[in-house]
């Protein structure tokens, strides 16, 4: 399935006062900015920043792992189910 969002790689510039998230590259599709008037949330901001540009490679990872151990969790293995349903929750999340 082709994703709606705009693909991978994402990544962020925290070299500039205003962090941007951007897509493709670093003259691409700006998608989104973080940016904070008070300077001791600068940490913050970056570190959002990265989970954000992560985002398209995390959902990847979590499909590509759901493909994978989908089927296969082991009858009464309470931890592994509670991990697949917290797979399952953040793709729909990302997805609908």
């Amino acid at each position: 399935m082709k994703p709606k969002h705009t693909p991978a790689p994402w990544t962020n510039l925290p070299r500039l006062q205003c962090i941007p998230i951007c897509g493709q590259d670093e003259v691409g599709l700006s998608l989104g900015f973080i940016n904070s008037s008070n300077a001791e949330r600068t940490a913050e901001g970056k570190a959002n920043a990265k989970l954000i540009a992560a985002a398209p490679d995390l959902l990847e990872a979590l499909q590509a792992a759901r493909d994978l151990w989908g089927d296969y969790l082991p009858p009464g293995n309470s931890n592994a189910m509670k991990a697949m349903k917290l797979v399952n929750a953040a793709i729909s999340k990302a997805t609908t």
